[in-house]
């Protein structure tokens, strides 16, 4: 059996055959990829073994996918929970670009809901947002990677964040200690953290900016990441 035969028994020990298949593909068509997975072989099978449904898959799937994707790049690095290895909260992936840039990616499967309005899907934005904000280190660039079943606009993502910063701009402590804040002050120093939010769907890659973001994304690094998917 080949090595990377043997990588994959390793990794999937008789799981779902779906992913196996394209986590194969990503491997064989990136030896950037094979070396990732190689390197975090029991990370992802841990991964693997608690992904308990297909909902569970599905996220882990675009955990993967994202990490197949920056690796396109050959000036991206990738590092796999590096603050988990510090026993520290924080983002998926730590990249390096060109050696010498690093900067967070936090990846969120943003799951299709069928027949949902505008406002429900600008509620779930603002529950999203505000809980990932909770995982951004300070003192460097922090990406939310929106993984979309099926179509998101940035006007979308730009109208969930209206919406937030109106209500902490407003003072309403209550609304941010419900979700995990000490209070409005707490969320936009938080908040400030979040350098902007990739869009990533079947056909495309877009980028919403931060506008209040402390540590402001790369011109050259957004073009980069915007490329990915051709």
């Amino acid at each position: 059996m080949s090595t990377l035969g043997n990588l994959l028994d390793e990794i999937f020990d008789g799981r779902p055959a779906a992913l196996r298949g394209e986590f194969a593909g990503w491997a064989r068509g990136s030896r950037r990829f094979a070396a990732f997975a190689g390197e975090y072989r029991s990370k992802i099978r841990a991964k693997l073994r608690h992904a308990g449904d297909d909902d569970s898959r599905r996220d882990l799937h675009a955990e993967l996918e994202t990490a197949a994707l920056l690796l396109r790049d050959e000036r991206f690095s990738v590092e796999y929970e590096k603050y988990a290895a510090a026993k520290q909260r924080g983002p998926d992936f730590t990249v390096t670009f060109k050696t010498h840039t690093p900067f967070n990616v936090e990846v969120r499967r943003l799951r299709a809901v069928v027949d949902e309005d505008n406002a429900a899907r600008t509620a779930r934005l603002v529950y999203v947002l505000g809980d990932k904000v909770r995982q951004m280190p300070p003192s460097i660039v922090n990406l939310l990677w929106l993984s979309v079943d099926g179509v998101l606009a940035v006007d979308e993502v730009t109208a969930a964040a209206v919406a937030l910063r109106q209500q902490a701009e407003g003072k309403d402590d209550a609304f941010f200690a419900r979700r995990g804040f000490v209070g409005a002050a707490d969320f936009l120093a938080r908040y400030q953290r979040l350098s902007g939010v990739v869009l990533r769907s079947p056909a495309s890659i877009a980028l919403w900016p931060n506008p209040i973001a402390r540590h402001k994304l790369r011109p050259d690094i957004a073009m980069a990441i915007g490329r990915l998917n051709i």
